[in-house]
């Protein structure tokens, strides 16, 4: 993939070549590019970072083409015809869709943004630039866990023929559930009063995340979410890494949801609770 010379154009990530990807292992690669995406929009809201003024609409359209191509490679899988495939398909169809709104709001948002972007330093939730913004936000805010769990329905109906090839390290049900937090984007971690790690519903133990770093299978971007206060540290997102994913793929159909994500919307949020609403 060629990358613009403007750093204003360019994505705020790097999408990489999918071809070798099993269709699995192309879905958790996707969820983590959406964390990426939505990490970059709450370090804006929170002033931690500068504004790239197309970067963020580039971004948002290429998440919105590479899911559509997700669907596509799960869909010449021909899986069967049967719950819960089919509503994970839809699921994803339906992130595709939220994915190009957001598009949209984003246009909008850097269409309503002053020329001395002087708004872009702190945007207002309810007016102009920021309000574009956080309706942006709120379309992706629930792609990371939507594309993760439709991954993990669609696991357990693919043709060997299909799945990853990899030999998975002996995992415990710890580091596995561990690896499943992170890829849905639900782990940061902060060294500030010593090492902690934030999780969502699931506790996650620092010392489980330094096996699996130790392991090659996460890895930690430096001060790419927002702090848990006003005036706090930024904090570390952990992410998978492509050995991670590749491990997890082999792995994830032991966590067969038999049932659909809550469909609640999550709210962006505000610049002083952006991590405690969302980790």
């Amino acid at each position: 993939m060629t990358t613009p010379a403007d750093p204003d154009h360019a994505p705020l990530f790097d999408v990489g070549s999918p071809v070798a990807l099993t269709p699995v292992e192309r879905l958790l690669a996707l969820g983590d590019l959406y964390t990426q995406h939505n990490d970059r929009i709450d370090l804006l809201f929170s002033g931690r970072a500068p504004l790239a003024r197309d970067a963020y609409v580039t971004s948002s359209h290429r998440l919105e083409r590479e899911t559509l191509a997700c669907i596509k490679t799960v869909r010449q899988q021909n899986l069967p015809a049967i719950e819960p495939v089919t509503s994970a398909v839809v699921r994803l169809t339906q992130t595709a869709y939220l994915a190009g709104g957001a598009t949209r709001y984003l246009t909008a948002a850097q269409q309503a943004l002053p020329a001395d972007n002087a708004e872009a330093q702190r945007p207002h939730l309810r007016r102009g630039f920021g309000q574009y913004l956080q309706l942006a936000r709120e379309l992706t805010a629930l792609a990371p866990a939507t594309i993760v769990t439709s991954a993990t329905q669609i696991a357990t109906r693919l043709p060997q023929r299909a799945r990853s090839t990899t030999t998975a390290p002996s995992l415990d049900t710890a580091q596995r559930t561990t690896l499943l937090e992170v890829a849905h984007g639900h782990v940061a971690v902060t060294d500030h009063y010593g090492q902690r790690a934030y999780g969502h519903t699931v506790p996650v133990a620092v010392d489980v995340l330094l096996h699996l770093e130790a392991e090659g299978l996460v890895e930690r971007e430096s001060t790419t979410v927002p702090p848990l206060f006003p005036g706090g540290p930024s904090r570390d997102r952990v992410r998978l890494t492509a050995t991670g994913i590749r491990v997890l793929s082999t792995v994830i159909d032991c966590f067969h949801i038999s049932g659909p994500p809550a469909a609640r919307p999550v709210p962006a949020p505000a610049a002083a609770s952006t991590a405690r609403a969302r980790r």
